[in-house]
Order: C-alpha cells, then structure tokens, then sequence
C-alpha cells in the first residue's frame, strides 16, 4: 500500500441524529489511515442540522461541507458527493459513509490494503449490526442476511445486491463508468447497487470478512437488514403475511436497474455487431429469472427467494398489461 495515497469520502446528511452523526464523525477522525478528505454532502437538512454540522468538524480542514439548497434524496445526493471527488485529482480511492455508523480505526487502512494487494476495482466488507443504544445486535451481517459475496456476478448482483454502500472502498478509475447514475423517478434501487455492478463489471471485486463497519439499525433507516434475506423460506412467509397480495413494483425495479445496466455496457455493443439485443447480457427478467434461481440454488448465493418472487411479479405485471389492453 502506498502510505501517500489520498482516499475521499463521501457522508450524505439529512437532519442527522446528533448523538450517532457526532460518533460517525469521530470514528473518522480516529482512523489509523489519516490521508483522507471527507465531503459531507447535505440534502438540504433544516437550519438546526446544518449548524450542529459545521460545529462538529469545526477546526478540521479534512472536512468539506457541501450544503444544498435543493432535496433530491439519498441516491441522488450520493452521486452529488462522487462529483466533489471528480474535483479533485489527487483521490485515488473511495468510500462512502453514512450519517449514523460507526466506523472501525482500522477500516480505511484494512481496505486499502486489501483493494491493492488484490488488484481490485472495489473491496467491501463484513458489518456489525447495533442498535440505537450501540448494542450489538449481531456479528456479522453476511451471517444475518446469508450473503454469500464471493460467489458474486453482474447477473446475481441484478437480483440482489450483497455489497453495503459504508462498508466499501473503490477505485476512482470506475467513476468515468459510475456517473452519472440512471435516472429514475421513483428510487428502486440505491448507489451501492449500481456502483456494485459497475464493479462487478469492470473487474475484481475483494471481500474482507472482517466487520469493520458498526452498521446501525434502527426506525429512521432507509435500508435495514432482514434475516435469511433473498432465502426461499423468507420470502414464502412475506407472501404469506401479505396474505400472497403482490403487485408488480418489484419486477419494475429489477427490470429498469437491469435495462440501465444493459444500456451503459451493452447496447452500443450490440448495435455495432447486430447481435440480438435480448442476449445473455440483458436480463430482462423474463424465462432467465428461473435460471437465475436454479443456479442460485445450486452454488449458494442465497437469492432463489428473490428470483421466484421477482419471477412471479412478473407474471403478474404481464396478465396486468394484458388485461388493460
């Protein structure tokens, strides 16, 4: 590892919690790697954050608040943050942090380590899940949710994401492909989605199963984290507790992510060489997602639950089409 290298960080605010946002920003003051620029980028919180914000980095120059006058939500505003690392030439990796975790000491240095012993493009790891009074709740998230990372692949990652946006760390050789994100109207999918398959695309992708992120769960989460998630049984008992009422919002959102996907990396491609534009490169999550959950089954990735559910919303959305024609 070189020692010189400089990391940027990327912290997305919106009214943060002031005990957990001041704990989150200590444990980036306390990281045994200390060559590093931290962007807090702000959706737009009232005027009591913002000011409990530039107090709490006050005095520390590695601290750059990017106030905004305009609310575009968390995956909009974590693509705001990545254009300040744009910016500046000299960051040669990234990290993304949320306004309520609390990060190891050693977290910035374990993964860079990592990312160039391993020639990676990004690296993630293992998080510790606590509550809101930092109690641990459990050890490791990739235990809870039975996230099998290394048996990753762009097609996997389209059904379910297992890379946790604050536990990873990528180079700034992936931002030319990264940015912009895909627009949607309604958020479907999160940046650490899209920039994992980006990773995932352009080369390896390293993972530590160390936790080095205290990932906190509690009410005012936008993501949490769901037992056996993506598993078969998991996903039959929400059916079920939703007395099997589905509608075809789920299969939208893997469709439009796997269209964006397509169109960033494929499409051009594709119309070069006139090759068929429904190829093995598309997922339209169509007769493919039952492939996807057999093969799920079959190396343990953990996801076949998500690729019978997505395959049935499909169904669903199909006859919907049908009827109103």
């Amino acid at each position: 590892m070189q020692s010189v290298e400089k990391i940027g960080i990327v912290l997305a605010t919106y009214n943060p919690n002031p005990e957990y946002f001041e704990k989150q920003i200590n444990s980036i003051k306390n990281q045994s790697y200390k060559n590093w620029i931290c962007h807090i980028v702000d959706d737009c919180s009232l005027t009591k954050y913002q000011v409990g914000i530039k107090k709490l980095i006050a005095y520390d120059p590695r601290f750059i608040c990017h106030f905004h006058s305009d609310n575009l939500n968390h995956y909009y505003n974590f693509e705001r943050g990545l254009q300040y690392c744009v910016e500046d030439q000299s960051i040669t990796a990234i990290a993304l942090a949320d306004q309520d975790d609390i990060w190891r000491s050693d977290k910035l240095t374990v993964l860079l380590e990592k990312l160039r012993l391993e020639s990676a493009v990004l690296v993630h790891s293992d998080l510790e899940l606590i509550d809101s009074h930092d109690k641990t709740t459990h050890p490791s998230a990739w235990e809870f949710e039975g996230r099998k990372p290394e048996k990753l692949s762009p097609q996997f990652l389209l059904l379910r994401n297992v890379i946790t946006g604050c536990s990873l760390l990528f180079c700034t050789s992936l931002l030319p492909q990264i940015l912009p994100f895909p627009p949607q109207s309604q958020i479907g999918w999160y940046h650490d989605w899209w920039i994992a398959l980006v990773a995932a695309h352009q080369g390896k992708i390293a993972h530590i199963h160390q936790p080095l992120v205290r990932y906190r769960i509690h009410n005012a989460n936008n993501v949490g984290v769901v037992q056996d998630s993506g598993k078969l049984h998991r996903e039959l008992l929400h059916l079920f507790r939703k007395n099997f009422q589905i509608a075809g919002n789920g299969y939208v959102v893997h469709r439009d992510l796997s269209q964006a996907f397509y169109n960033r990396f494929y499409a051009e491609i594709n119309q070069s060489s006139y090759s068929n534009p429904f190829d093995d490169q598309k997922i339209d999550f169509g007769v493919n997602i039952f492939r996807l959950f057999y093969q799920s089954l079959a190396i343990g990735y953990n996801s076949e639950g998500v690729a019978l559910r997505v395959g049935l919303l499909k169904i669903i959305f199909d006859i919907k089409k049908i009827l109103q024609i």
